[in-house]
C-alpha cells in the first residue's frame, strides 16, 4: 500500500502505526437541492474500513460552515463508536489550520471549532492535518451520495458496493 496522505504542507508522510485510525472528513454544498452533504471514512492501519457516514443537511451559509460541521460529525462518530487513537484529515486548511490554533476563533463557526476541540480533548490521541483533495478521494466521493440516499447512513466495516472501485484504488 501506498503512503498516506497526512501533512500541512507536503501532504505525504507514512501510514499510521497499528494503533491509530485515520479518519476522513469532506463537505459538499448541493445549491440546487439548497442541502449540503457531511461524510466521515474510518479507516485501520491497514487501511480497511471501519465504518462510514453520509447525512444531508439544510443549507449553511458556507462552505467552510460545512467542511467544519464535517468536522465535527467525525469526532463524534469515532466517539459514538469508541475510536480513541486518531488522525483525522479534511482538505480544507482553513478548518484544520482553526482547530489547531490554540486560541479560539472568533469566526461565526468559532463555537462548533470549540466544540470540536473540547470533545478532542478527551481523546487518549487526536491530532487533526490537512490533506490535499487527492488524499480524501473516498471521502469526497462518499459525500455525494448524501444527496442521493436517505437524511443519514451509516456503514460498520462495508462501504457501499459501487464505492469499491474508489476504496480499491486507494489502497493502491
Amino acid at each position: 500500500m501506498s503512503d498516506w496522505v497526512m501533512s500541512d504542507e507536503l501532504s505525504i508522510t507514512q501510514q499510521p502505526n497499528e494503533s491509530l485510525y485515520k479518519i476522513n472528513f469532506d463537505g459538499a454544498i448541493f445549491e440546487d437541492q439548497a442541502c449540503a452533504g457531511l461524510d466521515v471514512v474510518i479507516r485501520d492501519s491497514a487501511g480497511l474500513i471501519i465504518g462510514a457516514l453520509s447525512q444531508k443537511i439544510k443549507l449553511p451559509s458556507s462552505l467552510v460552515m460545512v467542511e467544519v460541521l464535517a468536522a465535527s460529525q467525525a469526532i463524534s462518530f469515532v466517539r459514538e463508536i469508541s475510536i480513541l487513537r486518531v488522525v483525522v484529515e479534511g482538505n480544507s486548511l482553513q478548518v484544520i489550520k482553526a482547530i489547531n490554533n490554540t486560541k479560539s476563533s472568533k469566526t461565526s463557526y468559532g463555537h462548533i471549532i470549540d466544540e470540536i476541540k473540547l470533545l478532542s480533548s478527551s481523546l487518549p490521541c487526536c491530532s487533526f492535518v490537512h490533506v490535499r483533495h487527492e488524499g480524501n478521494k473516498l471521502a469526497h466521493v462518499l459525500v455525494r451520495r448524501a444527496i442521493l440516499f436517505a437524511d443519514i447512513d451509516v456503514w460498520l466495516e462495508d462501504l457501499p458496493r459501487d464505492l469499491d472501485d474508489v476504496f480499491q484504488f486507494d489502497l493502491l
